[in-house]
């Protein structure tokens, strides 16, 4: 491990507003390991911090970072090791992607930590290499929200996305991650369904709080706040949870949905009585991360009606919404496919298979991507 072993004190918070830029090697190692988190220490340095756990102890491992920085992220099972290029703080990601009808999308939906198997996915459809860069030319990679909780490499999921977008940007591609409300929750404090891996982390780096390493300063926290809710590529909508009679009813722009969202997640003061209900609105049941009205008895919304969908799709202008956040045995067209519900959790079956699903958009064909690298059109149910 390049950088010095420091005993596990607290920090107090986080701030990258700056290129980060430089190299730092991680050495492969058969214990285990959690990071690097990217982060401003009290005395102000820049600094990538690795906990590496033995059998009796943790260790913090702290590599200062000066401009033009790179960093390993870790093996994981059978998966390489990957460098990341840290760039400028994120401008705020576009709310509407125009593209040519020809330019293929991959789109994930709720990969919850589980690492390996998306790997395995975007290698058997060739959306990333072996060596895990980008692949897929001038094609985008979509992906619903929900990387964090549950599964025990969150972490390099999110830095795998944050890299990708860089090379896929040199490609004439592109990397779109919505959020979802696990994003919300986490970056809000709110951890009741992170792996137990995390809370050690939490604890042998003396944070008060998981959120913290995922702070307004952090360079991945503040990659995730530039993140929209709602994205508009073309004739469909990609985000999270779903689209309200609520949400249509209050008239809102894509701009003001994703700002809001943002306002959320910065805690940004002050907040007029109006703006806050908004705000309130947005992160709530009915709002774009947490609303499940497409499935029957799901959540505490009510189901939607087909005037309520089309509503939605008239008010938007596009022909077909694409959601996450509610569990589906295969991907499934919903209301005459003018929704379609792409969240098959990612697992194993009973036979120790890989068991996960993508949609493949070409030449606006839509199909299912299995682990094994086929497709399925998307004509059934």
């Amino acid at each position: 491990m390049c950088g010095k072993s420091v005993p596990t004190r607290g920090f107090r918070g986080a701030a990258l507003l700056v290129a980060i830029t430089g190299f730092i090697a991680l050495r492969v190692t058969a214990a285990p390991v959690d990071g690097p988190y990217v982060l401003r220490g009290a005395d102000g340095q820049l600094a990538a911090w690795t906990l590496e756990w033995t059998h009796d102890s943790v260790a913090k491992h702290v590599q200062p970072l000066v401009p033009g920085a790179k960093f390993a992220v870790p093996a994981v099972g059978s998966l390489p090791a990957f460098q990341v290029t840290l760039r400028m703080p994120a401008d705020n990601a576009p709310n509407s992607v125009p593209l040519a009808v020809s330019v293929p999308l991959f789109v994930v939906a709720d990969t919850h930590g589980e690492y390996e198997i998306l790997v395995d996915m975007l290698r058997a459809h060739r959306v990333v290499n072996a060596r895990l860069g980008w692949g897929f030319g001038r094609g985008r990679l979509v992906v619903l929200g929900d990387v964090f909780d549950r599964g025990a490499n969150q972490l390099e999921i999110l830095w795998l996305l944050y890299e990708l977008e860089a090379q896929a940007r040199k490609a004439g591609g592109g990397v779109q991650l919505v959020l979802g409300n696990h994003e919300l929750m986490v970056m809000r404090g709110d951890l009741r369904y992170m792996n137990p891996k995390y809370a050690k982390t939490a604890a042998a780096l003396g944070v008060p709080s998981y959120s913290l390493l995922f702070d307004a300063g952090s360079v991945l926290g503040q990659w995730l706040r530039t993140r929209p809710a709602m994205l508009k590529v073309n004739d469909m909508l990609f985000l999270h949870g779903g689209i309200s009679s609520a949400l249509v009813e209050r008239k809102l722009s894509l701009v003001e949905i994703n700002d809001g969202v943002r306002a959320a997640l910065n805690d940004r003061p002050p907040f007029s009585p109006a703006e806050r209900a908004r705000v309130e609105f947005l992160i709530g049941s009915d709002g774009p991360l947490w609303y499940r009205g497409y499935f029957a008895e799901r959540g505490n919304a009510a189901t939607a009606t087909m005037a309520d969908v089309d509503a939605s799709l008239a008010y938007f202008g596009v022909r077909r919404i694409l959601v996450g956040h509610t569990i589906v045995p295969t991907i499934t067209r919903l209301y005459d496919g003018k929704v379609i519900a792409v969240q098959v959790y990612p697992g194993h079956d009973d036979a120790g298979r890989e068991h996960f699903e993508a949609l493949s958009i070409r030449n606006g064909k839509l199909m299912r991507a299995l682990p094994d690298g086929s497709t399925q059109p998307l004509t059934t149910p």
